[in-house]
């Protein structure tokens, strides 16, 4: 498994017989499918002509199974039938999807509609939100990454580092409460880098290299996702569709545009001007 969660199966080889631990061949196991239901026995209670209780309870365990099963034989009974699939709603369309989902990463479709590509301005740590008892020890994390996150991410990612530090820890203050200096470093980095799509498989930024520079035994990604969900991604989420989870790039939605690099913002906006060329051009249903 790869910092993408991606699990990576390799090919079957057929030609070779499966073999127990250590052992000879063996025949290829073969799992019988379980058996369907028997269905449901209604009981009814009854005193003096008068129903006192009707209950309902599967066959199964009844000690009705025999009664059943011969009257199933004579074709008296048959079972039930698999229950049917639910039925799915249809996907919206796919620019409509695109839509949906870029509205999830920048905040909703306010700030969808007002993106604009301006770079991130340089900015001093802001500590005014910060918790005052926190307020030493945020500054302590943003001064270890504040010298190399320039070189990975840009002048715009530490722009964007200190502030989605300041604001998860003024969202959540325990985030600090366990967490070594240097393990919020590496989280923070990670956060921004994911938040922009700079992380990942086939991404400009390897996980590992966060995880160097931070001086981290392992990698950040998941404390990382702790600090995005803090400043949006819990609630960018929240009551979406499931295709939503995986109709597009594996990007942890940080809820706000000025947490977003420049260029990235200008990626997102090609696509929402395209998927609004393509729902202008779509006739409407019904």
């Amino acid at each position: 498994m790869d910092d993408d969660n991606v699990l990576r199966f390799d090919a079957r080889r057929y030609e070779e017989p499966w073999k127990e631990p250590f052992g000879e061949p063996v025949q290829e196991r073969w799992e019988e499918p379980p058996p369907r239901s028997l269905g449901e026995l209604t009981q009814v209670v009854m005193v003096g002509g008068n129903v006192i209780d009707v209950v309902q309870r599967s066959v199964s365990g009844s000690g009705y199974e025999c009664a059943v099963l011969d009257l199933e034989e004579r074709g008296l009974y048959r079972r039930p039938g698999p229950p049917p699939p639910p039925v799915q709603p249809p996907l919206p369309p796919a620019h409509e999807q695109t839509l949906a989902w870029l509205a999830a990463i920048v905040g909703g479709d306010e700030a969808l509609a007002n993106l604009d590509a301006t770079p991130l301005a340089p900015e001093a740590l802001d500590l005014d939100a910060v918790p005052g008892h926190l307020r030493d020890r945020v500054a302590a994390i943003a001064a270890r990454f504040e010298p190399w996150v320039p070189l990975v991410l840009g002048d715009e990612g530490l722009t964007a580092a200190r502030r989605l530090l300041t604001r998860a820890v003024d969202t959540e203050p325990g985030l600090l409460r366990s967490d070594r200096d240097d393990i919020a470093t590496g989280a923070v980095v990670w956060a921004v880098a994911k938040g922009n799509d700079l992380v990942g498989q086939n991404r400009p930024v390897r996980a590992s290299l966060i995880q160097e520079l931070a001086g981290l035994r392992s990698s950040p990604g998941q404390r990382g996702s702790g600090f995005a969900y803090a400043v949006g991604g819990v609630s960018a989420w929240s009551g979406r569709a499931q295709w939503m989870y995986h109709a597009q790039p594996d990007v942890i939605p940080l809820g706000s545009p000025d947490l977003l690099l420049g260029r990235f913002r200008h990626r997102l906006m090609a696509s929402r001007d395209i998927a609004l060329q393509l729902r202008a051009r779509t006739p409407v249903a019904g």
